[in-house]
Order: C-alpha cells, then sequence, then structure tokens
C-alpha cells in the first residue's frame, strides 16, 4: 500500500517537471539529463571523443548539442552526469567484453532521430521498433556486431520508464475525453482559446492561484482516462481477445526484438542509477524480460489507479501504464502515456 507521501509525490509528477537552471544546482530536466547521459557515455565509450554522428532534429552534432545543454545547467550537475556516464560507460564496456570476447569497439554513434539506426546496420527500423539511443559497433576478425543501446538514468534509485506513448495508447475513448477536457478549461477560462502555446504557459507561470486551480481539474481528467483505459483492456482479456493487450504491453515495455536482433546483431537496456552509496547499473534485454507473461495472457488483469493502469500477472503487478500531460506548463497540454516494469 503506498503511503500519503508517495501519493501526493506521484500526483504532483503528473503537473510538475523540473526546467534547466545554470544559476541552481539541482535544477535539470529529465530530458536534458538523459540527452546529456547518452553524449556523454558515448563520448567515454568512443575513446574520449564526441561521437561525429548523427546530427539530430535541430541540425546540430552531437558536440554541439553538448555544448549547449551544458551552458544550460550548474557544473555541479554537469560534473554529477559525467561522472554517472563514465560509470555506465565503463559498465557497458565490461558487459561488451563479457558477451564479446575478443571483439573491440570500432565506432560509436548517436542514434537519436528517425532513420539514424538504418544508417549503422542497413536494416529498417522504426523508433518503436528500434529505441536504440547509441550504436556501438565492435570488430573481431572478420566479424562485425551492431549493438543498440537503450540508455536510461535516474538521479535516484526508482524504476525507470521504458517508453513514452502518445495518446493512442490511452483507449479508444482518450480523445473524446481529452477533447472534453479542454472544452471544459475553455468554457471555465475563456482567455485560453485565443491564447497561443507560449501564451498559456506565460499565463500560468505568472499566475500560481491558476496553477493551483489546474491542478486538480486535470488530475481528475488523468484519473478518468486511466479509469476508461483499464476498463476496456480488462474487456479485451474478458473476451479473450488477448492479442489486443500484450501488444500494449509490448509497446509500453519495448518487448520485442529490433530488426537488427532479427538479423543476428545485438540490444540491450542499460539502466543507471545512483544513491548514497554511488551508481549502479544494469543490463536487460527487454524481448526476453517478460516473455512468461506474455505466453501466458489468460492470467493477465489490468487495474486502475490513480492516473496510473497496473498490469498484474497471477495478481502481483509487473508493469505500470502513467498518464500524463504531454506538457506540464501548457493547461491545453497534448496526452501521453509512460510506460514502466515494477
Amino acid at each position: 500500500m503506498k503511503t500519503f507521501f508517495q501519493i501526493v509525490k506521484e500526483c504532483n509528477s503528473v503537473l510538475l517537471e523540473k526546467t534547466d537552471n545554470a544559476n541552481a544546482p539541482g535544477e535539470v530536466s529529465q530530458n536534458t539529463r538523459g540527452v546529456m547521459h547518452e553524449l556523454l557515455v558515448g563520448k567515454d565509450l568512443n575513446g574520449g571523443k564526441h561521437m561525429d554522428r548523427h546530427v539530430n532534429e535541430h541540425g546540430e552534432t552531437p558536440e554541439q548539442t553538448h555544448n549547449r545543454l551544458k551552458a544550460q545547467i550548474h557544473p555541479k550537475d554537469y560534473e554529477s552526469i559525467n561522472a554517472g556516464a563514465k560509470s555506465a560507460a565503463e559498465h557497458i564496456k565490461g558487459y561488451l567484453n563479457s558477451t564479446h570476447q575478443g571483439h573491440v569497439i570500432h565506432s560509436v554513434v548517436h542514434t537519436s532521430k528517425p532513420g539514424d539506426t538504418e544508417k549503422v546496420t542497413g536494416i529498417k527500423a522504426t523508433q518503436k521498433q528500434d529505441s536504440s539511443d547509441i550504436y556501438v559497433t565492435t570488430k573481431y576478425k572478420n566479424t562485425i556486431k551492431h549493438h543498440g543501446i537503450s540508455l536510461k538514468v535516474s538521479e535516484g534509485s526508482g524504476k525507470i520508464p521504458a517508453s513514452s506513448l502518445g495518446a493512442e495508447s490511452a483507449g479508444s475513448k482518450a480523445k473524446h475525453l481529452h477533447a472534453a477536457h479542454h472544452a471544459e478549461l475553455k468554457k471555465q477560462y475563456p482567455q485560453l482559446a485565443s491564447m497561443s502555446k507560449d501564451e498559456r504557459k506565460t499565463l500560468v507561470k505568472s499566475s500560481p492561484k491558476l496553477k493551483s486551480e489546474l491542478a486538480p481539474k486535470h488530475r481528475h481528467f488523468l484519473s478518468v482516462v486511466a479509469k476508461s483505459n483499464a476498463s476496456e483492456l480488462q474487456g479485451h482479456i474478458n473476451s479473450g481477445n488477448h492479442h489486443h493487450v500484450v501488444s500494449r504491453i509490448r509497446d509500453l515495455l519495448h518487448a520485442h526484438k529490433t530488426p537488427a536482433q532479427e538479423a543476428g546483431h545485438n540490444f540491450f537496456k542499460h539502466t543507471t542509477n545512483q544513491s548514497s552509496t554511488g551508481f549502479h547499473h544494469h543490463v536487460s534485454d527487454p524481448s526476453v524480460d517478460h516473455e512468461h507473461i506474455l505466453k501466458d495472457p489468460k492470467n493477465i488483469s489490468v487495474e486502475a489507479k490513480g492516473t496510473s493502469v497496473h498490469y498484474l500477472y497471477k495478481g502481483t503487478k509487473f508493469a505500470t501504464q502513467t498518464h500524463k500531460l504531454g506538457s506540464q506548463s501548457d493547461p491545453l497540454s497534448s496526452l501521453k502515456t509512460v510506460g514502466k516494469s515494477t
């Protein structure tokens, strides 16, 4: 059973998100932390040199992205992120040495946008099919292996999300519920209807009263969507349509082989957590981690709790899908869901 403080923390996480602040230690957005981790792990695996490929959606090289993000955060935060990345890179090297003895790292590439993985492997794959953040290519004699790595990092010790999906993952009624939520907000706060996204964000930022009024409305909306989603999923299970629910879980946990894996290459998820005793790392292969459950779907059940849908196997929770706002600062934000194993 969750404590009162855990429930409060969960509710706040739905609506609050850190933003980068170069003048305040500890103020780093999760996106910046994640991207910096990718860039610095890649740099350490690449012999201390920044990866030279590929440019991101803004046309920046990995080094240019690194320099921009570094300037946005406090030096102490950069030092901590860099230390975690170095620790992660050493752990990855050790893992590759144990699984592919004799192989030497030949190249390390950042694969942050659609099409990047194909440039490395020569194998077509969407980002949904292959969630690799970096690709490490190793060589041993005449053998070349491509290793796709999904890098996950957290400043704490809790479970790290495995996916971030759009509103389509929230059930067939989510679109209607979302539109109704926005319509109600525009009715109560008419000024929102004529404002741009940036103007709405500025309004909320300048009005603590409005922000406090919106918070419970958003939480209620997200809990309604979660309840609807869970009811629909359990309905599929009850009717014997297990395929629908298994497909949803595979998407949430990336529980499938990548096209490169199917072709004989490698993929793994590498997780880095931090506690008072230092950095801790874990390697897993999402394509096999939950197969014993997904091959026994009749024992899967679903329930809604707060803004989340919990997936249970024989009564024990193994995955959670949390419904969130795409932006915590825009009252008319998009809807998304975040999946993680538990």
